[in-house]
């Protein structure tokens, strides 16, 4: 068996004498050129494909985090649910509002750990709030949630007029107790 060697030895005259035929290198260097401009487009391809399987990776990454993971509830009020609802929790948390007013005004005099106590009942009353504009939110529809923020306004009313009852007491006692002590000195 002869080898490559043994056939470029034995016709080295026949590789000596010829020269390449006439163009022969132009050609050679335009399929060098289209070569390279294949490489390019199979390049720009990958890169292509890379950026869209990446784009497809970070869009389904995001869908299931926003679906799966980040399950912050709607938080809506009554008025997001039913235009009639809204009045009505309008009439409640005006109501609300003006005797907040009240409160501020008549808690100044008193004492702290009444002042304490309200701060902690109304916020306890809050979070119940929060909680129920969270399952609003969850169930736009369900009318035991609807019913249970009238209620809780109710409720919250019902409080506040009782601390705001309670503070006049109060009140009113101490200042018949300093009309007794201003009299007794006098």
């Amino acid at each position: 068996m002869k080898t490559f060697d043994d056939f470029l030895k034995e016709n080295k005259e026949m590789f000596m004498n010829n020269e390449p035929p006439a163009g022969h290198f132009d050609r050679f260097e335009n399929k060098l050129k289209q070569l390279q401009r294949r490489n390019k487009i199979r390049l720009i391809t990958r890169i292509i494909s890379i950026a869209a399987i990446g784009l497809v990776v970070i869009s389904s990454s995001i869908f299931v985090f926003d679906r799966y993971f980040d399950r912050d509830p709607v938080i809506m009020n009554l008025g997001d649910v039913n235009p009639q609802m809204e009045k009505v929790e309008y009439y409640y948390t005006s109501q609300i509002d003006d005797l907040s007013v009240g409160l501020d005004s008549l808690s100044a005099g008193s004492k702290e750990s009444m002042k304490k106590m309200m701060s902690a009942e109304l916020a306890e009353m809050d979070s119940i709030h929060r909680d129920l504009q969270r399952k609003l939110g969850t169930n736009p529809g369900d009318e035991r949630v609807v019913n249970a923020m009238i209620t809780y306004y109710q409720t919250k009313l019902g409080m506040m007029k009782s601390f705001l009852n309670t503070l006049s007491q109060i009140k009113q006692s101490n200042n018949s107790k300093n009309i007794n002590h201003e009299n007794t000195l006098l």
